[in-house]
């Protein structure tokens, strides 16, 4: 069987669980679909600081959601229950946190912020 290879995208994804738990935050498959993209709300405005925040803004949550489900059958991630609102978030694994050294320490990657183009809604038509 293939090894599993980290690529740009699925290391964007993992740093951001990695991230977020640095700080104690563990999010569910919504909260990185919005901080990938870039949607700014009350949740998301404490943490414009991520650099992978807004870096995959084409990507749909069907996309993102699948990501995470490679992630997770692979080891990388795992999930940790919260008693409060009983569901289940994701959280880096030990193996998850080495193998995402090891991509950062061969690889170059770019965390540009790109804001999805408005699409004019409203035009003048002479």
């Amino acid at each position: 069987m293939k090894e599993f290879a980290l690529n740009q995208t699925y290391a964007k994804v993992l740093l951001t669980i990695s991230e977020l738990n640095k700080h104690s935050y563990y999010p569910l498959n919504e909260g990185l679909y919005k901080i990938l993209t870039g949607v700014l709300d009350d949740e998301t405005a404490s943490f414009t600081a991520i650099p992978t925040f807004g870096t995959l803004t084409s990507y749909s949550s069907k996309r993102i959601c699948h990501l995470t489900l490679m992630l997770f059958r692979h080891g990388l991630i795992g999930k940790i229950f919260d008693p409060g609102t009983q569901k289940l978030y994701f959280r880096t694994t030990e193996t998850g946190e080495a193998m995402l050294d090891d991509f950062y320490k061969k690889h170059r990657c770019s965390f540009a912020r790109r804001k999805p183009k408005d699409v004019q809604t409203i035009a003048k038509i002479v």
